[in-house]
């Protein structure tokens, strides 16, 4: 997977998670649930199902990775952690997620299905996030011989090769004590974000770029300390192609582009396979970029190049460029301004863009990422 994401916290660096081939075997032997549209990717990503009975407001359930024929294992009546036996259900499944106990993963061992809490109504002051009727508790109960009760939950999404996603999705703490709620998100094999204390419900945006494979692992692992209370999670949402179907999958250079989607990163992390005098970036390093800037984009002309857009963007911002005759040209140039002093031009940029030279979505050139494009 391609190093592309939006953070809406902060400028965090991603990380590789050395866990994903573990999950992956495990994947590869559960019947997973896939999407039903192309635009959404994530099954049950509001947790509406299964339905918590209202009189209990809240319940655990096991995910697709437990068998319905395994033997139940709901705790007996007695003190905590081994209390509240009606509110655990072993007859029921939640779709599309797999749930497993957070320290198996943590260190290598057997990854052994973990209980999900979902919960209905106002449960602990926190109804779910914008007037859904559930949400989820990543520090759950009902753990069978143990009070270290954080979970991980994972789906492995349909996606096309080197294509373009935006994960979505909506969490809060339940407590402001340090350590409490941690919690990290995963997509593929990178570390995009980490959250700890947040009483009010916050929506993140994480744009990515998928992998050259047609599968894609989301997770969300909790890691703060085992107090049955931790973070909420609601809402998730990952947009973009269904890749189980490959007619919906078109890479950037399947033909020549109409169109092209660009993104403004505000970085110097150059990484593609155009080769040739004919990629110019100028300056390659710049010290910093302007959070606001204007970006002019030129077609290939020498003499009296022809202006085909001016873009006034913010770092993580996106600009689509348009061909004059329905094509692209098969060279553009870009030049970026500071919007603070409008005779400051930052960094040029000049790279193939008619597919003449390889291109792909997550190609980086300066401060300009390809996205997209329509052909």
């Amino acid at each position: 997977m391609k190093r592309l994401f939006d953070y809406s916290a902060t400028g965090t660096a991603s990380h590789r998670y050395g866990l994903v081939p573990a999950l992956l075997l495990v994947f590869s032997s559960v019947v997973l649930t896939t999407a039903v549209t192309a635009a959404e990717l994530v099954v049950n990503g509001g947790f509406e199902d299964p339905v918590v009975p209202v009189d209990l407001g809240w319940a655990t359930y096991y995910g697709e990775n437990h068998a319905l024929s395994e033997p139940d294992d709901c705790p007996p009546d007695g003190p905590p952690p081994d209390d509240s036996p009606e509110n655990c259900n072993d007859d029921v499944r939640v779709p599309g997620w797999s749930v497993f106990w957070k320290d198996d993963l943590i260190n290598h061992e057997q990854l052994n299905p973990g209980r999900l809490e979902i919960q209905t109504g106002d449960i602990a002051g926190s109804p779910a996030y914008n007037g859904s009727a559930q949400k989820a508790e990543l520090d759950s109960h009902h753990r069978m011989g143990s009070d270290n009760n954080n979970v991980t939950i994972a789906q492995l999404l349909p996606t096309c090769p080197l294509t373009a996603y935006a994960l979505n999705y909506a969490w809060k703490s339940r407590t402001m004590a340090p350590g409490d709620n941690d919690v990290r998100v995963v997509i593929g094999s990178n570390l995009v974000n980490m959250h700890a204390q947040n009483l009010a419900w916050k929506e993140e945006t994480v744009h990515f770029i998928s992998d050259n494979s047609n599968e894609t692992l989301l997770l969300f692992g909790s890691i703060g300390s085992e107090t049955t209370r931790g973070m909420f999670l609601d809402e998730v949402r990952v947009t973009g192609p269904d890749g189980s179907n490959s007619g919906n999958c078109t890479l950037v250079c399947d033909d020549k582009p109409i169109e092209i989607t660009l993104r403004y990163d505000g970085d110097d992390d150059s990484n593609h396979n155009q080769s040739g005098n004919e990629v110019i970036i100028s300056p390659e390093v710049v010290p910093s970029y302007p959070a606001d800037a204007t970006i002019l984009v030129y077609d290939h002309k020498k003499k009296r190049p022809l202006l085909l857009g001016e873009f006034s963007v913010a770092i993580g911002d996106f600009f689509t460029v348009s061909g004059p005759r329905k094509r692209i040209p098969p060279r553009l140039t870009f030049e970026i301004y500071d919007d603070e002093d409008e005779d400051d031009l930052v960094q040029t940029i000049t790279f193939h863009t008619s597919c003449s030279q390889p291109m792909d979505a997550g190609d980086e050139f300066g401060a300009i990422t390809v996205w997209s494009a329509v052909n």
